[in-house]
């Protein structure tokens, strides 16, 4: 006979994971693998965009003059000036900064197909190529975009998302004090030489037309923030024991490169996921307009986001033709009850209807707090309109302070240049977090491995039972 080989245990351990983690587990995965290119692309341009201002500071000398004891001159001696060099088109918007800063008048030539299919540029209809725009902020940084608002359309018209005006934009910088043209800088939202313009085309449509990429890039960065909420869930220790939270806070430098991948993973995931989702979430504004209505009706505690499309409008019966020196009255005004502004924007008019701009800037390169208002431009009346943006940024309501938050939560700059730092490592660990994450995953997978060669089966030893002699059979025990 031969004795019978034990039976192998079952050596498959059972997933210790609830039903909930082992779906945010599936979802975290496939969920990062179909947005991860996309999610690196608009991190790393949303790396470099956070210093824009503080980059071109540095690069360009020319947007700085030294301070003297006089005052600046006013918007129609400076527009006056430019149109000169403009050649027939007229400034939309003068800026003034700090006593050092050169002053920035705007243009905006629109570009138009006519009816032979060739392109023809005329004045803009807008408030102008502004230094920042703040109307609905869109792109509170108006160097590199322009939102208008649309006028005498109907309901079902506004309704309709608004197609994004083609043309030049046009800034030349000059000596405030002396009125020198220090620089002439064009660019346009397709083809731009400008850097950070192609940046910024990167960061908020992957450099596809803004119509197609714009939603690309909002549908990721959506699922980014479901990946953000999962990720916490797998991150959750099980025990809150030494070993556990060693793991989840801590990064094993001197072990494997599988496991110090993993820890980059996981442990920056974690530092910087409430940054992120901020990030995220003040991002998500642009992209779809349902989600700002949301967002505001979240902050708001249930009441709807007022978007009044319309501009404020000037009195249309008076007859009488604008006057430049009108924006002069209105800057002095502005300066005498701003007299600790960073800078001040005045909108020059176009037509008849538009009202007389006044853009106070309280900080130097934060946007939150700036002071906004519209003038007649024929008597100089106060014209208000109901919108978060409109008005002294100290009488707004909560809810409507935070909507004016919204681009320097986004940049970081709402905490100064701490928080564009912060802003700035969050998303380059952002832009890791789909590379690591593919490592991790990828080195799980068992294709393009080497089967192991199996083991050589042992044959069973057959073991003889002694045979004992009859006499001893026989004898009783």
């Amino acid at each position: 006979m031969f004795s019978s080989s034990k039976p192998k245990p079952n050596t498959k351990k059972k997933s210790k994971k609830s039903l909930f983690k082992r779906i945010m587990a599936w979802l975290h995965l496939w969920l990062g693998l179909a947005s991860g290119i996309i999610v690196v692309i608009v991190s790393l341009t949303g790396c470099i965009y956070v210093f824009e201002n503080e980059i071109k500071d540095f690069i360009e000398d020319w947007r700085f003059v030294k301070p003297q004891e006089k005052a600046f001159l006013l918007p129609s001696q400076l527009a006056t000036i430019a149109d000169k060099t403009m050649k027939g088109n007229h400034a939309t918007s003068v800026t003034f900064g700090e006593k050092d800063e050169a002053a920035i008048v705007g243009y905006f030539v629109e570009k138009k197909e006519d009816k032979d299919g060739k392109g023809e540029h005329k004045r803009g209809e807008g408030k102008g190529n502004r230094k920042k725009d703040f109307a609905k902020n869109e792109n509170p940084k108006g160097k590199s975009e322009l939102k208008t608002q649309e006028k005498g359309k109907d309901k079902k018209k506004e309704e309709k998302p608004r197609k994004r005006r083609n043309g030049v934009f046009t800034s030349i910088y000059m000596n405030p004090y002396t009125g020198e043209i220090l620089n002439v800088k064009s660019f346009s939202r397709g083809d731009s030489p400008d850097f950070f313009r192609w940046i910024l085309n990167g960061h908020r449509a992957l450099w596809l037309p803004y119509d197609i990429g714009r939603p690309i890039v909002g549908v990721a960065v959506l699922i980014f923030v479901v990946l953000l909420i999962s990720g916490i869930v797998l991150w959750w220790p099980t025990k809150w024991i030494k070993s556990i939270i060693d793991k989840s806070f801590k990064i094993k430098w001197d072990a494997s490169f599988k496991r110090v991948n993993y820890d980059f993973h996981n442990v920056l995931g974690f530092y910087s996921c409430i940054f992120l989702f901020f990030i995220a979430v003040t991002g998500l504004v642009w992209s779809f307009g349902w989600w700002s209505k949301s967002l505001y009706w979240v902050t708001s505690g249930g009441k709807p986001l007022t978007e009044n499309r319309e501009s404020p409008k000037s009195d249309t019966t008076n007859i009488k033709a604008f006057n430049i020196t009108t924006a002069d009255k209105v800057l002095l005004k502005m300066r005498k009850e701003n007299p600790q502004a960073s800078g001040i924007l005045i909108s020059i008019p176009s037509k008849p209807a538009d009202p007389i701009g006044a853009f106070i800037y309280k900080q130097k390169n934060t946007y939150y707090n700036m002071d906004r208002y519209n003038f007649d431009q024929q008597t100089l009346k106060e014209i208000s309109i109901k919108t978060p943006f409109s008005g002294k940024y100290i009488e707004a309501n909560i809810p409507d302070k935070i909507r004016r938050m919204n681009y320097d939560i986004h940049v970081g700059s709402v905490l100064g240049l701490t928080g564009k730092f912060i802003a700035f490592f969050a998303s380059l660990i952002s832009a890791t977090l789909p590379i690591t994450g593919f490592i991790i995953w990828w080195g799980k997978q068992k294709f393009g491995k080497k089967k192991p060669a199996p083991k050589p089966k042992i044959a069973a030893k057959a073991i003889p039972i002694a045979k004992k002699n009859i006499a001893e059979q026989e004898v009783p025990a």
